[in-house]
């Protein structure tokens, strides 16, 4: 697992930025259809997290550089790449889903302190698997986990996630790839025309699409704020060594002058109203209300570019 997963590399520079900034959250939601490569990148950030190599030192995380997220020689990267790493535990369905028992499994392991890095990593596959006692069980640790330890889950479908669950990870949405000439993401999003439009206007518009081109929307409008997220992330890593970082997203200018904190929770925060907005249309609510409350919570959270 040397090598960025195909397709998802924006994804892969958030999950750098975040090892590089040292702001890591306890729990993190790799979310995606099947076939994204989100098992992989789960794993990857994984080793990254455990590596003893971290931060710019590390040859894996210098600018530029393509062997992943991690240093790729160090003890613990070697264990993690042979399956052998004590603290790396993966959890796995067990036929059709995550009982109970596995649950208690963590919370051992949790109990007893890395033996060869500076954490534990838990990953969670296909957390959608979870019974609901387990689900239970595994809200108990991530509302109050140790500092060494993180967890990562995976999931093709966030909406049989309990939302207690979610609302305690940090999103990372993985873009569909496409199999075919079209990407089923290629859809234009214009940040600034929704901060400036009124929701009603915009959801009037959307909730009258149909169930597909909703998906599709909302899918394009995740990959977009996943991108504003890297490039917080990025800026912030630039301000705090006294530099000014420029990117351009999709023909848009945009510039890392607000600041760091603030720019990482509003996207963090977009994401998770995005999120919402999917569990809402999937439990039947009325399309014209959830976008409605999307576009508005949208406008409320990004502040500063109206």
């Amino acid at each position: 697992m040397k090598h960025i997963v195909s397709g998802q590399e924006v994804a892969v520079k958030i999950l750098k930025a975040i090892l590089k900034s040292g702001r890591v959250a306890h729990a993190y939601l790799l979310k995606g259809p099947a076939g994204s490569g989100k098992t992989a990148l789960a794993r990857q950030f994984a080793k990254g997290l455990l590596c003893l190599n971290p931060g710019p030192a590390g040859s894996g995380l210098e600018a530029g550089a393509d062997t992943g997220l991690s240093c790729n020689m160090c003890e613990s990267c070697s264990r993690v790449d042979k399956g052998s790493h004590p603290d790396l535990l993966i959890i796995e369905k067990e036929g059709t889903s995550i009982r109970i028992s596995a649950s208690h499994g963590m919370i051992m392991e949790v109990l007893t302190r890395p033996l060869i890095s500076k954490r534990k990593v838990f990953i969670v596959d296909d957390a959608e698997a979870l019974t609901a006692e387990a689900a239970n069980a595994l809200l108990k640790l991530l509302e109050e986990p140790p500092a060494y330890v993180n967890f990562i889950l995976t999931t093709s479908n966030e909406t049989a996630i309990p939302a207690t669950v979610v609302s305690r990870c940090q999103v990372i949405p993985l873009r569909a790839l496409p199999t075919g000439a079209k990407d089923d993401v290629d859809v234009e999003v214009p940040v600034d025309a929704i901060l400036r439009a009124s929701p009603v206007d915009l959801a009037l518009e959307h909730s009258k699409a149909d169930s597909q081109d909703r998906h599709r929307f909302l899918a394009a409008l995740e990959l977009r704020f996943a991108q504003r997220l890297f490039s917080a992330a990025m800026g912030y890593n630039r301000d705090e060594s006294g530099e000014h970082m420029e990117c351009e997203l999709h023909g848009e200018h945009e510039m890392s002058g607000k600041g760091g904190d603030i720019a990482l929770m509003e996207n963090f925060r977009v994401l998770r109203a995005i999120t919402r907005a999917r569990r809402r249309l999937a439990a039947n609510t009325n399309p014209f209300l959830v976008f409605c409350t999307l576009f508005m919570d949208i406008q409320k959270l990004i502040t500063e570019e109206i």
